[in-house]
């Protein structure tokens, strides 16, 4: 879903503290007064969030950071902030590519429970309740970060005035999109960001034309939900808040 209320925004920065403060501590608790995780960069994003259907959890989310706020103003990118020196410019403007045409895909968080293998009774403590999560649910986990970016790539489709996508990542977290359809292109050096990370570009062309076929399924299905929630009566997608 996209989290476009403040409610659901607090659930996008719990789990963002959750996992980015508490579990791989990077970036310090201390400079948080509530446990939730913001920057500067959320006031120019769209957030989206995964919920585990049955008991609501909130499991995942990821943001696209745009490139210009709602009075059409430019505002940085994180990849231009902290890893400036780790682009490769040569990569995108030879395309015609320029300052705000391309987004980024950021802060993307799955719950520990959500990724760890449970035990034998599957059982959890979460937000104060006990859970007992089936094994078909179980198996359903290890999709949400594929999910994740099926919903990002389903959102920029969507979208005019983004002609890419960059994104600061782990290299084998791109052999684990490739196994999909999802073809991000080296766009700079290796770079110790929060561990190793480097720059990879997605172009608008490739984005849905190489997923593979035993993904479409899953991303028609996950396209049809986000292009509802963008298409509602008010178009709230197109308010950054």
């Amino acid at each position: 879903m996209l989290a476009d209320t403040p409610s659901l925004k607090r659930d996008v920065y719990k789990i963002r503290y959750q996992v980015y403060c508490e579990e791989l501590a990077y970036e310090d608790k201390s400079q948080f007064i509530q446990p939730l995780e913001r920057d500067r960069f959320d006031s120019h994003s769209h957030h989206f969030l995964i919920r585990h259907r049955r008991t609501g959890l909130a499991a995942g989310t990821a943001r696209c950071v745009l490139p210009f706020d709602e009075f059409n103003h430019k505002q940085p990118l994180p990849s231009e902030v902290f890893c400036q020196t780790a682009l490769n410019d040569q990569v995108i403007s030879p395309i015609g590519l320029k300052r705000g045409d391309y987004s980024e895909v950021s802060r993307i968080a799955i719950r520990a429970e959500f990724r760890r293998r449970l035990t034998i009774d599957h059982q959890v403590f979460l937000d104060h309740q006990s859970y007992q999560f089936t094994q078909d649910e179980l198996k359903s986990f290890s999709h949400i970060a594929t999910c994740l970016y099926f919903t990002l790539a389903a959102y920029y489709r969507l979208r005019d005035d983004i002609h890419a996508m960059i994104a600061m990542m782990e290299p084998r977290l791109m052999k684990h999109l490739n196994r999909t359809g999802i073809y991000f292109q080296p766009a700079g050096r290796l770079m110790d960001y929060h561990g190793v990370r480097q720059p990879f570009i997605l172009y608008k062309e490739d984005l849905v034309s190489n997923i593979k076929p035993l993904f479409r399924p899953f991303f028609e299905t996950i396209d049809e939900l986000v292009t509802s929630e963008l298409t509602t009566e008010n178009q709230l997608a197109l308010e950054i808040a």
